[in-house]
């Protein structure tokens, strides 16, 4: 039963510079340690520890965490594992109930019935006659022997209950091989197989575990081409990406991952030397998974198809990419070829040029838009822009919404004050129909703001050491907390930290469990960021609220603007008095009043 108390303990008990020391050489720095990051290549040290806050944290490529999160990436565990693990290190022991030591040994059982149908498939490819038309096929698509062994890739013969009858003379109960995905019940009673005459792709967790498999047709008639396993208790496609077991030391090396879409292009990939590669089971990208690949890098290009499939993906993909705080790229092939036939015909070398192309979600989203809709009509740029402003909407960061925001406008040659107010059209809509409700409505009627805060350093630099100065001193809390609002900080994630930090009682370990994965990176990196000599309080909130003045007046322009092209005289007196109050404001009590 891991409670809080016993997670605090194991942080407790657990030295990080120790547990650290035996995978990187580290150095004292003042205060922390320092050494060569072990999570991706470099020459100069960027990887710090904080000994006395149980952190670590790499200036390079983003990974860090606590004593939990490192012994993960190390060794390639659960945080359960690696919980259990530190705990015997720790001498702490982790109680556990009689329903935890049941499933235990269920979980247990499922792994071996798994990897007896893996040893099953594997020993039907090998077989000279058994499996002479798989390996023709996959000989026939480039695969080589070293790749078919390396890939466990195996043969699921021709035949209703041949895995089934293997299966249950090893011992393997039909319920069991049914919850591993491998059986299928049949409507009048007993079970057969879930694969029939298919070339078998196991899928492995990052033990190198067999947790489902994909299936590929070997008969042209048979429906549908790919198939895989349902999920079960160790399986979740949307928390699973095919090969990262085998990718996850070049991804951490080359600094990024590259993901596309099926197995026979993840086997390309790793053929011709492109190990970083994995492959996303045939699913939409999750949340789950753009996390799962921010543990290993901080960047990922993706390979999308070029057609309408491909503009969804890339627009579900932004901002789940952005919440996870991945660099994430996008490209198509030339002559909209799939990664394995692309590499198969023009090689490596073709394949890495066409990578280095990759283009930013947002700019790649544009680019196919623009490519269906040249946009040199009124009526062409109205459709790109329907298909462009909603994926702006989704977007959380005030900076990167500016920014989409200033591409557009450039790119259509169409006003910013045009495009921000339909987007604010777009964020009612949402508003009223979705989730997001409360969301839609705080930046319904701002989106100007957004565009100021592009030049706001001074303002990003002051909330910054606002928020450093609650981390360092906690005694300090209350009184920020009294003098500002969660609302006035601009960036979403220090909005986000800030009410965090102005709970009583808050603690560094419990607020990185409970934020986004875009919070407890920005509390990571203020913790290890340099702090200037002294930190002005008072200065700091005092250029908050001359920042939000500045906001505030122009977003009064930009409503004149419009009452006077809309011929209303009234309104454009209104606003005129209100201007006049809000440059009066800012005279007085200027560092305390916030601006309404």
């Amino acid at each position: 039963m891991l409670t809080g108390e016993i997670k605090d303990q194991i942080r407790a008990r657990t030295d990080i510079v120790d547990l650290v020391s035996t995978n990187v050489t580290l150095r004292k720095a003042g205060r922390r340690f320092v050494g060569l990051c072990p999570f991706h290549s470099e020459r100069t040290p960027s990887f710090t520890v904080d000994r006395d806050r149980g952190l670590f944290h790499c200036f390079g490529c983003g990974a860090g965490g606590d004593v939990f999160d490192f012994y993960m990436r190390t060794h390639n565990v659960t945080f359960p594992e690696a919980a259990e693990q530190l705990a015997k290190r720790a001498g702490i022991e982790i109680e556990t109930t009689p329903g935890e030591r049941r499933r235990s040994t269920e979980t247990e059982t499922l792994f071996r019935a798994l990897d007896a149908a893996a040893r099953f498939y594997e020993g039907n490819l090998a077989h000279p006659e058994t499996g002479r038309t798989a390996r023709a096929y996959l000989e026939q698509r480039g695969v080589d022997g070293a790749t078919m062994s390396r890939f466990r890739i195996g043969y699921a013969p021709d035949g209703w209950d041949h895995l089934l009858r293997a299966l249950r003379g090893r011992g393997h109960a039909d319920a069991l091989l049914e919850r591993a995905g491998v059986v299928v019940p049949r409507a009048n009673g007993g079970h057969y197989d879930a694969f029939r005459h298919r070339v078998i792709f196991p899928i492995l967790d990052l033990q190198n575990r067999p947790i489902a498999f994909g299936g590929r047709v070997l008969r042209d008639e048979d429906t549908p081409k790919y198939l895989n396993s349902r999920e079960n208790p160790v399986f979740h496609k949307g928390r699973t990406l095919y090969g990262l077991n085998w990718a996850r030391e070049a991804i951490r090396k080359r600094g990024r991952a590259v993901v596309v879409e099926g197995y026979m292009d993840l086997l390309a990939c790793h053929q011709l030397g492109i190990e970083e590669a994995v492959a996303t089971l045939g699913t939409a990208l999750t949340e789950e998974q753009m996390a799962l690949l921010r543990r290993f890098s901080a960047a990922a290009i993706f390979v999308f198809d070029a057609d309408e499939a491909g503009r969804r993906a890339a627009e579900r993909a932004l901002p789940i990419a952005e919440s996870a705080g991945l660099q994430a790229r996008a490209v198509t092939l030339p002559d909209e070829s799939d990664p394995d036939t692309f590499l198969r015909a023009r090689g490596r070398d073709a394949f890495e040029r066409a990578l280095e192309g990759a283009q930013p979600l947002f700019s790649f989203g544009l680019a196919l838009a623009m490519r269906r809709h040249a946009g040199t009509t009124p009526e062409e740029k109205i459709r790109i822009v329907d298909e462009v402003l909603p994926l702006i909407a989704t977007v959380r960061h005030e900076v990167a919404r500016a920014e989409y925001l200033t591409q557009l406008s450039q790119r259509l040659a169409i006003h910013e004050d045009v495009l921000r107010a339909q987007l604010r059209a777009v964020e009612r809509t949402r508003s009223d129909s979705g989730p997001g409700a409360t969301r839609s409505r705080e930046v319904s009627g701002h989106a100007v703001r957004s565009v100021a805060r592009r030049g706001a350093g001074g303002r990003y630099a002051a909330e910054r050491q606002l928020l450093m100065r609650m981390i360092d001193e906690p005694a300090d809390r209350a009184r920020m907390a009294h003098d500002l609002l969660a609302a006035d900080f601009a960036e979403t994630a220090h909005r986000d930290l800030f009410g965090r930090l102005s709970q009583p009682d808050a603690e560094l370990n419990r607020i990185r469990e409970s934020v986004s994965s875009e919070t407890r990176d920005l509390l990571e990196r203020l913790i290890f960021e340099e702090r200037p000599a002294v930190v002005d309080i008072d200065g700091c909130i005092a250029r908050i609220r001359d920042e939000q003045r500045k906001e505030k007046l122009r977003e009064l322009v930009a409503r004149i603007d419009e009452a006077q092209r809309a011929g209303d005289a009234d309104a454009v007196r209104a606003l005129q008095s209100e201007i006049q109050r809000v440059s009066s404001a800012g005279g007085q009590a200027a560092g305390t009043t916030p601006v309404s």
